[in-house]
């Protein structure tokens, strides 16, 4: 089919191609910071060379993202774009997805520990601060404590939101032992599932709560 020529340029046409391209820009960059951090260290990497890696120039960094704090949440928002990707196939639901949810991120952490255990380190500092990753970090614990409520693992009376954001605070304090060193990956990943089986044990109901105990003991008896 001939274009119109009366009709002239397509200007939606002309936004999603200058989209895709900042896009393609952001991810060059990203990569281009993890692989540098992976073999320096954050701290030994200036912008300008991971300017130079990703083929662009420092200033449309600065625009597109911000400075090296800003490309730490960048990464960091990369990762969780990949845990949510990964359980969309899942069939988990409730308590269930909440577990899953951190095994597959603290797997995901444990398998690039290069890159995330310094990421991890510095992004509190950073939240600390003032910057924000952009998106609800507790959802997924927040729709698995809701799930839960619904199918009857959770008592009535909770309120599913405080739960799961419960159980988001105790998964940060075990990444963050992990990437400070504190913890090494076994305990880490066994920390995770203990941060999910102890408030979600205390808030069951009374049917669900024996086998959720019974899981949470088998975690903590563990030599």
């Amino acid at each position: 089919m001939e274009p119109n020529p009366h009709l002239g340029p397509n200007p939606h046409l002309g936004l999603a191609l200058r989209a895709r391209g900042k896009a393609a820009r952001c991810d060059k960059i990203i990569a281009a910071a993890s692989d540098l951090w992976r073999a320096h260290g954050i701290d030994r990497v200036p912008l300008s060379q991971i300017a130079a890696v990703a083929g662009v120039s420092p200033q449309t960094i600065y625009n597109l993202i911000g400075g090296l704090d800003a490309i730490a949440l960048a990464v960091m928002n990369v990762a969780l774009d990949k845990v949510e990707a990964a359980l969309a196939g899942t069939t988990a639901t409730g308590v269930e997805l909440a577990l899953e949810a951190c095994r597959v991120s603290a797997r995901m952490y444990i398998d690039d520990a290069g890159l995330y255990r310094q990421v991890l380190v510095r992004i509190p500092r950073v939240l600390f601060e003032g910057t924000h990753l952009g998106r609800d970090a507790a959802e997924i614990a927040v729709v698995a404590m809701t799930q839960a409520q619904a199918a009857g693992e959770v008592a009535s009376a909770v309120d599913p939101d405080r739960l799961g954001r419960t159980i988001y605070s105790n998964y940060l304090g075990a990444i963050y032992d992990w990437a400070c060193g504190d913890a090494g990956d076994a305990v880490f990943l066994a920390t995770t599932e203990m941060g999910v089986l102890a408030p979600a044990a205390a808030c069951a109901t009374e049917a669900a709560r024996p086998a959720l105990t019974a899981r949470l003991f088998e975690l903590m008896s563990r030599p």
